[in-house]
């Protein structure tokens, strides 16, 4: 049987050049990754992540510009009778960004979430658990810092 699921994830970034990281524990495996999520049936991407960042973070987005997805098989560690693909979107915060966050990367004691800024140039593939987001924190920080040199005004991310 030949089954996939599609994620969505976002970069969410403050005004100090952080971005947001997720720090999971998800049926006792812990993960580091960026918010997001599934997509639900009958859902696109852009719905499912303003859902998800609702749904974890409390706050409403506006979806921007897709930074990354994997285009290389990957074998879901949840359920190895997927695949999985992920896609990874510069997210804005609607509202201020009033989020309880953590200092460090600590993971849950049960399974949950917190979430950690980091600064965008301490960014790095080391962080992550999983070979997608490893790939999508580089795509991430490449763009990030190429948009900065290029075309970043009035801390607005503008489409290049």
């Amino acid at each position: 049987m030949e089954l996939r699921t599609l994620r969505v994830y976002g970069f969410l970034i403050n005004d100090s050049s952080q971005v947001l990281i997720a720090v999971e524990r998800y049926q006792g495996i812990p993960m580091v990754k960026f918010p997001g999520g599934g997509v639900n049936w009958g859902e696109g991407h852009r719905d499912a992540l303003i859902r998800e960042f609702k749904e974890e973070l409390d706050i409403s987005i506006k979806v921007k510009n897709n930074i990354y997805f994997n285009d290389f098989p990957v074998e879901s560690v949840i359920d190895s009778r997927f695949q999985v693909q992920s896609f990874f979107y510069i997210v804005d915060s609607i509202n201020s960004l009033d989020i309880q966050t953590h200092s460090s990367i600590e993971f849950p004691e049960r399974d949950g979430e917190r979430f950690v800024w980091c600064n965008i140039e301490e960014l790095n593939e080391k962080m992550f658990t999983f070979a997608i987001e490893k790939k999508a924190a580089t795509a991430f920080k490449n763009y990030f810092i190429n948009i900065k040199d290029l075309n970043y005004l009035d801390g607005e991310i503008q489409d290049p």
